[in-house]
């Protein structure tokens, strides 16, 4: 492992629209490839510094000196997950997750719930694609949150938990003040930017925030 980290790169083994990976990456990186992710990584010409997970559908071959940690298939840890869990043993505190969106629909679902596990281990945690990106936030009475206005772009906000309470977002079309979402009616889907930044608040719940290309 790298000892400085600017921020640890995790690439999946499903990314439904790519992007320009490689000049994402600086030197001060840390990429971890969770199993078949190493076969993006290859197909991009990235050199991971750790591939994690079964390794059960991996197609390419993985050079000697690229540190592997191989688990038993039948593990009750995603290979995601098991990517998370060494991310948050060092010292690095943001986090992309490249993929993990699309495909599979029990994988999708997976990977929120972890977003949603995992985002209070981090300063910054994001998962994203070519299309997509979203990130999760925990709820307290002095959060603020500022998401940059993103050009042709949807904003829309999920409750995780049961319910989020006093949920306030403004520069957006469909502002929100001190409001209730639950997680059984979609009432923050695709929401747009008025302003250069919206700025979102929340007093207690865990807030999907998804922010998707038109």
């Amino acid at each position: 492992m790298k000892n400085t980290v600017k921020k640890i790169i995790i690439i999946t083994s499903y990314i439904e629209k790519k992007f320009d990976m490689k000049a994402s990456i600086s030197s001060e990186d840390l990429i971890i490839c969770a199993d078949g992710g190493y076969d993006i990584a290859a197909s991009e010409g990235i050199r991971p510094h750790l591939v994690i997970g079964d390794l059960d559908s991996i197609k390419s071959s993985i050079p000697d000196d690229i540190k592997i940690n191989k688990f038993n298939p039948e593990k009750d840890f995603t290979d995601l997950e098991l990517a998370l869990k060494t991310a948050a043993e060092t010292d690095c505190r943001a986090v992309e997750i490249w993929g993990g969106m699309g495909g599979r629909l029990d994988h999708t679902i997976s990977n929120i719930q972890l977003l949603s596990k995992y985002t209070a281990s981090f300063d910054s945690l994001v998962m994203k694609d070519g299309q997509s990106s979203c990130f999760a936030v925990c709820g307290r009475k002095d959060l603020s949150v500022e998401i940059p206005a993103s050009k042709n772009c949807y904003l829309s906000l999920f409750s995780l938990t049961e319910k989020c309470c006093g949920v306030c977002i403004d520069g957006v079309k469909y502002p929100l003040s001190d409001h209730t979402l639950v997680n059984t009616f979609p009432l923050g889907v695709s929401n747009e930017f008025t302003k250069e930044k919206a700025v979102l608040s929340l007093k207690n719940g865990t807030l999907l925030i998804v922010i998707s290309e038109k």
